[in-house]
């Protein structure tokens, strides 16, 4: 078996003390500080994570947009230079990756996907271009050739608008442009998506978070720009409570083959489109029609301990489902989770109890997000 990968910032990030851990086939910092106060410099300062184990495609040809009208399960209707969550979804509705899309003009779209392992490798590569065949369009792969930033944080507009050419206060939510970032002896082009997994974007002009790529030539230098004006380098695991904390899907936990958009309680995802129809569509404006037979909900625990991704959940002695996602929440002080059950119970309020190795504990299903800043739960 080939040894795991590693981004274009794995020795800087050994050099600066990171936790490296093997994380979907890539080696990766886990943490630097410590996972609690690397969440909360986020929520209240900046940081910065490395992405570059995410996949990054660019679609080109006169048949761009219907292709990606057939992939994706969202409308694709954006203008030049808007981003766009979507999923892409196997005939029965299962979900083969959730991921944004990123329209230069209508004949080239940039496409950030989630990483693939070893085992899936190419596995969104492939699927699209398997379908590209059938249209005027072509696709390539600039994943290893590219290096990937979240800049997080409440301060990111104001850190990240003292190195780019560009005034970033103009740049709405889900808006992105080209751009340049000068350090003391070099300029480098960067594709910046006012985009980002943390929650910390209100819309505002002052409060903003982006995603950043560049050539894997520039990522040291580009990467030391970001942490030179103040920001702290993130690792994985706030990375994750970040994200548990706002109720994002995770690829392989609350979404998956095997779980469909509706399932995941993300609906809004999925749009009609006039005279085309995506790949997986039936099934799924069935399920949103009629409902699904297991649906995603936010747990608190009410007992002391920590939710994991497969504890089962019963009701009245009964198993009902189990929980996809967990953690201790450093900004809301209390442990939390996301759970597939079954719809009947889904009610804020109900209290569920939750198997915890060989003890049942006490959940209730709150509202969600958990988090959004200016409100929490």
């Amino acid at each position: 078996m080939a040894d795991p990968r590693k981004t274009p910032l794995y020795d800087m990030q050994v050099k600066m003390g990171g936790k490296i851990v093997n994380f979907e086939d890539w080696m990766m910092p886990v943490q630097f500080e410590g996972v609690i106060e690397e969440h909360n410099w986020t929520r209240q300062h900046a940081g910065i994570f490395d992405i570059s184990h995410m996949t990054e495609f660019v679609v080109e040809g006169p048949d761009t947009i219907p292709l990606l009208k057939t992939l994706m399960t969202n409308s694709v209707g954006i203008g030049d230079f808007k981003a766009q969550y979507n999923h892409m979804c196997y005939p029965d509705g299962g979900v083969i990756d959730d991921l944004y899309i990123y329209r230069e003009s209508v004949d080239k779209v940039r496409i950030i996907a989630n990483a693939q392992t070893l085992e899936t490798d190419g596995k969104d590569f492939d699927w699209i271009k398997d379908h590209v065949e059938d249209f005027d369009a072509t696709i390539t792969d600039l994943s290893l050739d590219r290096a990937r930033f979240a800049f997080q944080g409440p301060e990111t507009m104001h850190l990240l608008n003292l190195i780019t050419k560009a005034d970033i206060t103009e740049i709405k939510r889900f808006n992105w442009i080209y751009t340049e970032v000068t350090t003391s002896t070099e300029t480098i082009p960067i594709f910046l998506s006012r985009t980002g997994y943390t929650g910390e974007d209100d819309f505002s002009p002052a409060l903003g978070s982006f995603e950043i790529s560049c050539e894997s030539k520039y990522a040291e230098a580009l990467y030391q720009a970001f942490l030179d004006t103040g920001a702290k380098p993130i690792g994985l695991g706030a990375r994750d409570s970040l994200r548990l904390e706002c109720c994002y899907a995770l690829y392989g936990h609350e979404i998956n083959a095997q779980i469909t958009t509706i399932e995941a309680n993300l609906g809004w995802v999925v749009k009609e489109k006039e005279g085309t129809k995506f790949i997986g569509q039936d099934v799924i404006l069935k399920q949103k029609a009629e409902g699904t037979s297991r649906i995603s909900v936010g747990l608190n625990l009410l007992d002391k301990g920590i939710l994991r991704e497969g504890y089962k959940i019963f009701k009245d002695g009964v198993e009902i489902g189990y929980v996809t996602s967990g953690t201790y929440a450093p900004t809301l002080e209390k442990t939390v989770a996301l759970a597939l059950i079954i719809p009947e119970y889904n009610v804020i309020g109900t209290v569920l109890d939750v198997q915890i190795r060989n003890k049942l504990k006490k959940v209730v299903i709150v509202t969600t997000p958990f988090y959004s800043r200016g409100r929490n739960i």
